[in-house]
């Protein structure tokens, strides 16, 4: 099965177990989330979870499943990368949203 929302858990306790000045966590999945009874409201209790961390999913594939996913996140949580030369403009986004909001 697949540990996404687990894994987002672990890594926002991991994140803020030390003190900093920014709290960033990326998720990188295929988007193939429902196969394994994911919702994107699971997704979203878990990426929102502490409000002090930034923790934003990319979906690189499925584009189908990736556009519904980011579209039922809150903005500037789910993002859709099918080209691997946006991820960097997409990573700048994330990092320039933490930063006006942290």
């Amino acid at each position: 099965g697949d540990t996404t929302v687990e894994a987002i858990e672990a890594a926002i306790k991991r994140v803020t177990a030390e003190e900093g000045d920014d709290y960033l966590v990326f998720v990188v999945s295929d988007a193939n989330l429902g196969g394994y009874g994911i919702t994107p409201e699971m997704l979203q209790r878990a990426l929102t979870s502490d409000p002090k961390v930034t923790a934003c999913a990319i979906f690189i594939a499925e584009r189908a499943a990736a556009d519904m996913l980011s579209s039922a996140l809150p903005a500037g949580r789910g993002y859709v990368c099918m080209d691997v030369e946006q991820l960097p403009n997409i990573l700048k986004e994330i990092f320039a949203r933490a930063a006006i909001s942290g």
